[in-house]
């Protein structure tokens, strides 16, 4: 008696541009079911009226371009503050079909929302004007200037207050671009930097180093099989030696490589529980709070000199590209499609 095949499931991954449609593609095929077919696309290869896609499928060894029905189930990979395209999608699919609605987020926005249950985890954060700069200025010597939509480390600056009065402004690395002689020049070269984007202050966390590098902690948190949040991995990046963006990293490893190396492996332990315990309250934090439906997000974390941890940001589209340099992570690539699943059949 021959075994009953499982139907095929179609699911879409809506990318921001064409070039971006096989390398992600290829990305999550090799991870896939024998049960789905995948393709991808990108907003503007939707028929609306038509009701079908042109995407992005592999099919006998070759690439090619075929014109799709609607998935049964689209994951959002376009880094963007828009909902627009994903609701149009959703009153046709149906609304818990589509996920990470919304992957860009306000950084002060998700403060808020995590200080109500994670605030001892917070560096102080508020959004930016000159008075207040010079007040924090005065209480941590150290501030950050991020961008509310931020990504990468790009526009951050960090601004340095000095025994002497002076006043050193970064950006990327721990040596000055600028010097301010006082707090009115500081003050109108950060008005000259910043211009009219958005930007939140964020208090300064004395970070540990290994090897005189900057590290941080990034805790991956997906939806698994069973629509259940979940730590996928935790690992930490190296900045290059006099840089504060980990973002610009030379090295990837596991956390607990590190903090087996700081600490001993009681210790690392505890820590690795803790961040896995406060990464799943953030991510419940911010789907409830946001009303999004979401698959997945990192919590980026700082160990300070104190051993003390802080949620430096949370980001909404995970960069996958850091887990490629290291073994065994199919995982990463695997629960977005095992999430989809789990949407397809509830």
């Amino acid at each position: 008696m021959k075994k009953k095949s499982r139907t095929v499931r179609t699911f879409g991954i809506m990318v921001a541009n064409p070039k971006q449609r096989k390398y992600v593609l290829r990305k999550y095929l090799a991870r896939k079911a024998a049960h789905v077919r995948l393709f991808c696309f990108t907003p503007s290869e939707i028929d609306w009226k038509r009701k079908s896609i042109l995407g992005l499928h592999h099919s006998n060894w070759k690439w090619v371009q075929h014109r799709f029905p609607f998935p049964e189930v689209v994951y959002n990979r376009c880094y963007t503050t828009k909902k627009t395209t994903i609701q149009k999608l959703e009153a046709t699919i149906g609304s818990n079909k589509c996920f990470n609605q919304q992957n860009r987020f306000d950084k002060y926005e998700i403060y808020k929302l995590l200080s109500q249950s994670l605030a001892p985890y917070l560096p102080e954060t508020v959004p930016y004007d000159r008075e207040t700069t010079a007040q924090l200025q005065k209480a941590h010597k150290v501030l950050y200037m991020k961008p509310c939509y931020g990504y990468q480390g790009k526009g951050v600056y960090r601004v340095e207050a000095r025994e002497s009065g002076e006043i050193h402004i970064g950006q990327h690395y721990l040596l000055p671009q600028f010097i301010a002689a006082n707090v009115p020049q500081c003050q109108t070269k950060l008005d000259e930097l910043l211009g009219s984007t958005d930007y939140l202050i964020q208090q300064g966390v004395h970070l540990q180093q290994w090897n005189d590098q900057v590290f941080d902690i990034r805790a991956l948190v997906q939806k698994d099989e069973s629509g259940v949040w979940s730590v996928t991995n935790v690992v930490s990046r190296f900045a290059h030696k006099g840089c504060f963006n980990t973002s610009i990293c030379t090295k990837i490893c596991l956390s607990e490589e590190v903090l087996r190396h700081l600490y001993p492996q009681e210790k690392a332990d505890v820590f690795l529980q803790t961040i896995r315990d406060i990464s799943l309250r953030a991510a419940e934090t911010v789907e409830s709070g946001t009303g999004l439906r979401l698959g997945e997000l990192s919590v980026d974390f700082a160990l300070d000199n104190d051993e003390r941890l802080w949620i430096i940001e949370v980001n909404g589209r995970p960069q996958k590209e850091l887990y490629d340099q290291l073994f065994g992570q199919d995982a990463v690539y695997k629960r977005p499609l095992q999430y989809a699943d789990y949407l397809y059949t509830h």
